[in-house]
């Protein structure tokens, strides 16, 4: 009996090999982007949770409170740790990693490292990382002793075996005793070095928070009740130092968040780059989408395909074939027909991953076990979804009916079908209106004017050492005596992530003090010319005014808003240890990307220490600023970057996003095409006859094409209606997370409406044309 049901199978899938090739193509792409798209989302879920300790895994941060804004710290004081582990029986053990800028020589090389992070002796017992080499209770126990990852190994060394070598860290030499495997690119903490130190501190307000707090309970932890110990905490230890050192109105907390959400959440100074969650969940809405469309398009082509064996079921039970028989004999084409989509997933899915990962430098991995069970629930589920319904509906006719030609089934589930186009081409018609609005905000970012000029301006960080920093006035003037160098601004600079330096800001409004926390940048004279930035009113700093060289001061409009005040030029100003009195007030620009609206902004003419050069500079100059670097910092690594490129970058994760969107956008199209493509084949092939008759009776192959498109247009049409507002309000809430954003109009949903009935269109006309064009002589003689 199997044999005879794999041998009907075959012959009905070879018979059929267009729509054999439509169902086996359309649900392979559709399952292949759906487990990639399921791989992804687990990676964006899943931060950090490879540690087998996750759930009993906490980071405790910093909220403090100011007179008007309040201010979240990733990082926390020294003494927490040590006395979470000395007074709470029930945490295990609590660790702190301090992140450095790290400049790193061996024999051969000499790099600025990033993920460089002193940590505590223990950090082993609380983070699972897998050793390759080395022992992990001993390896950080040593004074000067370093634990790096197999990546740090090749890059430095050339090879893995390099315990016992020596790297020199600022300046400080350190011996290897550990190697790790790279940490997983789910994590928060992307390590590459960990070097050891013994923590130590006197004050729960002194050094700016320097460190990570990490605490391993020994059971789960019961958040809402260890929340309420660190508020006593902060009430009976940090904030009593705050009210000696005069701070009215300052206090400070430490809230707790476990490892797993500490990737998705709020953004807090001091910390590693973070996630949205919106992303994950949008992904994950694409995965459901497009395999919904190739199971729709799967089960849409073989019901209608199925309604053409009535005949065959007619005469296989006037032979005597049982019900049952024939429900097995459509589930078992269905199980083939399935199998061969699963089978093609299979072998695309290991193809495809590389190139994913590439796209979006990150490391998704297939586990195979996993994947199989995958793959073999998703056979089941589709076969029967795909082979119940001709299944009992076709071993249900009546033969004698059936072969008297009285038993219809033109119309056996039309409805179904109607149905699965119009929500096909509701997804596709609302893909394409977000990719259109995606492309407008992405040009729009790039178009817009953000306050200041970023072209051929280099900027060049200056080490973390104050020797090195203490001659950077004297790097600078070697530059300026350069011709190929058009102006050398010096202070603070802008920073790749847009953050800067914050504190509290004092002045009064209509007499009355104020105390409010704002961004600063320390600058010169030159910083405004050389970054063209409009004054709104009063003068730029003046390197002849001994006041302003002991503390002149510029602020942005968004300050002068935040004051109250009409003018700002003269108004006393005091913050971040200067004082002095506001010489001019500059227009707003965007040192942060657009999703972030500009924020107050103090400018204070301060270059001792410098951070950070910027210069004017045509790429094909760069080499002269780099031997004068190497005249200057023998012994330090030239990095640098150009400021267009480095505000360009801030947007990476938005065309990341908007370049998987499109992908799975086009995709969307695609599968929904292939499955028109097959019912406008199948319908053309239902009405081959009556096709011919109507040209023998002189239709107009215009008027044909017309007949068979209009049935299939008006579904297209209905689909795009009810598109455009789902489309209208998702768009609505993704441009919400834009500081500066587009306006939504009509005519955007109207293109997108065009285009995916030009698109429908196209795919319909093929089969259309293909079928007027067919001889009428031989369309009659098709029975």
């Amino acid at each position: 009996m199997l044999r005879n049901y794999v041998k009907i199978a075959l012959r009905n899938l070879w018979r059929n090999k267009l729509y054999t090739g439509l169902n086996v193509g359309g649900l392979a792409i559709g399952l292949t982007a759906c487990l990639i798209m399921v791989l992804y989302v687990n990676h964006k879920f899943s931060y950090d949770t490879f540690h087998p300790k996750s759930e009993r895994i906490v980071r405790v941060t910093t909220a403090m409170k100011t007179p008007e804004s309040p201010l979240l710290i990733a990082s926390s004081p020294l003494l927490l740790a040590d006395m979470l582990m000395r007074d709470y029986p029930e945490v295990e053990t609590a660790i702190r990693l301090q992140p450095i800028s790290a400049i790193i020589r061996t024999k051969d090389k000499l790099l600025s490292q990033l993920d460089v992070y002193y940590a505590d002796k223990n950090l082993f017992s609380v983070f699972d990382y897998k050793f390759r080499a080395g022992n992990p209770t001993l390896a950080l126990t040593d004074p000067h002793s370093a634990v790096v990852t197999e990546s740090f190994a090749t890059t430095y060394f050339g090879r893995h075996d390099v315990l016992g070598q020596s790297i020199q860290v600022n300046k400080q030499n350190y011996k290897i005793t550990g190697l790790i495997a790279d940490v997983p690119s789910n994590t928060d903490l992307p390590i590459s070095v960990l070097l050891s130190k013994k923590f130590s501190g006197t004050s729960w307000v002194d050094d700016d928070f320097p460190c990570y707090t990490y605490v391993l309970f020994r059971n789960q932890p019961n958040l809402p009740d260890f929340t309420k110990k660190l508020a006593y905490i902060a009430r009976t230890y940090a904030n009593p130092e705050f009210r000696k050192m005069g701070a009215e109105g300052y206090s400070i907390g430490f809230p707790a968040e476990l490892l797993k959400d500490v990737h998705y959440g709020k953004g807090k100074l001091a910390d590693t780059p973070k996630g949205d969650k919106q992303y994950g969940y949008l992904f994950a809405f694409l995965a459901a989408f497009i395999l919904a469309i190739a199971l729709l398009n799967y089960i849409n082509l073989l019901t209608a395909k199925a309604t053409e064996r009535a005949k065959e079921v007619g005469v296989r039970k006037a032979n005597g074939a049982m019900r049952s028989q024939l429900v097995r004999q459509f589930l078992f084409e269905s199980f083939l027909l399935s199998g061969l989509a699963v089978g093609c997933s299979i072998v695309l899915l290991p193809i495809t991953i590389p190139y994913f990962n590439k796209l979006l430098t990150i490391r998704l991995h297939i586990f195979w076990l996993d994947a199989i069970r995958l793959f073999g629930f998703t056979w089941l589920v589709i076969t029967l979804l795909g082979g119940l319904y001709p299944a009992f509906v076709l071993s249900g006719y009546d033969p004698v009916a059936v072969l008297r030609g009285t038993a219809s089934t033109r119309n056996k589930g039309a409805w179904l079908r109607k149905t699965i186009i119009v929500f096909q081409f509701v997804l596709a018609a609302g893909m394409i209106a977000g990719v259109l609005v995606i492309h407008r905000q992405m040009d729009y970012m790039q178009r817009y004017d953000i306050g200041f000029n970023t072209a051929q301006i280099l900027s060049v960080n200056i080490p973390d050492d104050s020797t090195a920093r203490a001659g950077a006035s004297a790097f600078g003037n070697s530059l300026k005596q350069r011709s190929e160098i058009d102006a050398v601004t010096l202070g603070s600079g802008l920073q790749l992530n847009g953050l800067l330096p914050m504190a509290s800001t004092s002045f009064q409004t209509n007499g009355k003090k104020r105390d409010v926390m704002s961004n600063y940048l320390f600058v010169d004279e030159t910083f405004l010319p050389l970054l063209a930035i409009q004054l709104k009113e009063g003068r730029n700093l003046s390197a002849q005014s001994a006041a302003d060289r002991n503390g002149g001061i510029l602020i942005n409009e968004a300050f002068m808003k935040l004051a109250g005040w009409k003018t700002g030029v003269g108004q006393a100003i005091g913050g971040f240890g200067h004082k002095g009195n506001v010489v001019g007030v500059v227009k707003n620009f965007n040192y942060r990307s657009l999703h972030n609206p500009v924020e107050p902004l103090v400018l204070v003419y301060n270059t001792s220490p410098v951070s950070n050069l910027m210069l004017r500079i045509k790429p094909a100059h760069l080499p002269v600023v780099k031997a004068i670097w190497q005249r200057h910092y023998p012994n330090y690594p030239f990095e640098y970057t150009f400021l267009d490129e480095s505000f360009d970058a801030q947007y990476r994760k938005d065309r990341l996003m908007v370049a998987i969107f499109n992908g799975f956008a086009g995709l969307t199209v695609l599968v929904s095409c292939l499955g028109l493509f097959g019912l406008v084949a199948f319908t053309t092939e239902r009405r081959t006859k009556e096709i011919g008759i109507r040209k023998v009776l002189g239709a107009s192959i215009l008027g044909i094409v017309t007949l068979l498109a209009r049935d299939f247009l008006k579904l297209v049409l209905i689909a795009i209606i009810i598109a455009s507002p789902i489309a209208w309000y998702a768009m609505d809430k993704w441009l919400q997370d834009f500081a500066y954003k587009i306006d939504m109009e009509w005519w955007v949903f109207a293109l997108a409406g065009f285009l995916a009935a030009g698109i429908a269109l196209l795919t319909v006309s093929y089969q259309s044309v293909k079928a007027a064009l067919m001889n009428p002589v031989k369309s009659l003689r098709t029975e």
